[in-house]
């Protein structure tokens, strides 16, 4: 799904907001690490290979970052908070929307979890990358949100399956 989405939207840069493998806990499952080394090395090599300029990487509270460290050759790893600058556009960036607040930009993306939506908040624009994916122009700053595909979603969230 996600590489079919790379494919057909193009985007010119990826901001992934942490927890990398979300379905892999590893905070709270440490012994997973062989599991969260496959998967991240698959996710990295997909984003990697796509058409993107630039690729950003913000480690979340379930990422290991010597992992992550190995595998990257041309994303760009944020071990805590920052600004980046994108084509001349400040966008505050954090796995927690906390550590957003010391950080003034015109956009802010996190994605630690569900509790902090969307939306704007004392004139800029917070986006949730964990709720949906977000696609935002850099001329006019205007953004789109869409809904991840729902096998994403049961995987990342931890819902089994429904039925019988």
């Amino acid at each position: 799904e996600l590489s079919r989405l790379l494919g057909v939207l193009q985007p010119d840069y990826i901001v992934h907001t942490g927890d990398l493998v979300d379905n892999v806990k590893l905070e709270i499952y440490p012994g997973s690490i062989d599991r969260y080394r496959r998967d991240v090395k698959n996710l990295i090599k997909l984003l990697e290979s796509s058409s993107a300029q630039e690729v950003y990487l913000v480690m979340g509270n379930h990422d290991n970052i010597q992992e992550v460290q190995k595998l990257c050759h041309r994303s760009h790893i944020l071990a805590e908070a920052e600004i980046v600058n994108i084509e001349g556009r400040d966008f505050a960036i954090a796995h927690n929307e906390a550590d957003l607040v010391d950080l003034q930009a015109p956009i802010s993306l996190f994605g630690h979890d569900l509790k902090q939506k969307s939306g704007y908040a004392e004139g800029r624009i917070f986006l949730n990358g964990i709720s949906n994916i977000h696609l935002i122009e850099l001329e006019t700053l205007q953004y789109y949100s869409y809904p991840y595909p729902a096998g994403t979603d049961n995987d990342r969230l931890g819902r089994g399956k429904i039925g019988l």
